[in-house]
């Protein structure tokens, strides 16, 4: 599988674990042998990667770095050939109505996680995989982004989806 473009995206919190973890040796690893080529960071108020963290995984894996805290658009949701995303509501609809493979990272650490009934759900519907951030890189060497499912945009199939998640989010 050639996975050129990665997209990584933390939305507006901060997520550092996702950003450290995912510029890890063991995740680059994972990323090079899916033939990533190119590594887009979005990194909302998390701590960026300093520029000599880029200089070596652009010379040790052949990967380049881009990144950046915010931007008004979705190009590199468009673009990406998978996306690594934090559970927020708007990055999952982002990978389903962009029909995107996507691999949702827990943030465990918030108080009350409504990310994980939302990502549990998406996967028992085969849209996107889910792990925490510790399972990341075993996650990206073992997964087959080709088994989801696109996700079509219809009102009845986000009526029934909204629904389903209401419903685990008021047990």
């Amino acid at each position: 599988m050639h996975l050129n473009t990665v997209y990584i995206t933390v939305g507006t919190t901060q997520f550092d674990a996702l950003i450290s973890t995912a510029s890890s040796e063991p995740a680059l690893k994972a990323l090079q042998k899916l033939k990533c080529t190119k590594l887009v960071i979005q990194h909302g108020n998390s701590q960026p990667l300093a520029d000599d963290e880029i200089q070596l995984i652009r010379k040790n894996y052949g990967i380049q770095i881009e990144q950046y805290k915010f931007r008004p658009n979705i190009e590199d949701v468009k673009s990406a050939d998978l996306i690594i995303g934090h559970a927020g509501a708007g990055t999952c609809m982002d990978i389903l109505n962009n029909h995107k493979p996507g691999l949702i990272v827990i943030n465990d650490t918030l108080m009350d996680n409504h990310q994980l009934e939302l990502a549990k759900q998406l996967a028992a519907e085969d849209y996107l995989y889910y792990c925490k951030v510790t399972d990341l890189d075993a996650q990206l060497a073992t997964l087959d982004f080709t088994a989801l499912k696109p996700y079509e945009t219809n009102p009845e199939n986000l009526s029934k989806f909204v629904s389903a998640i209401n419903q685990l989010m008021s047990h």
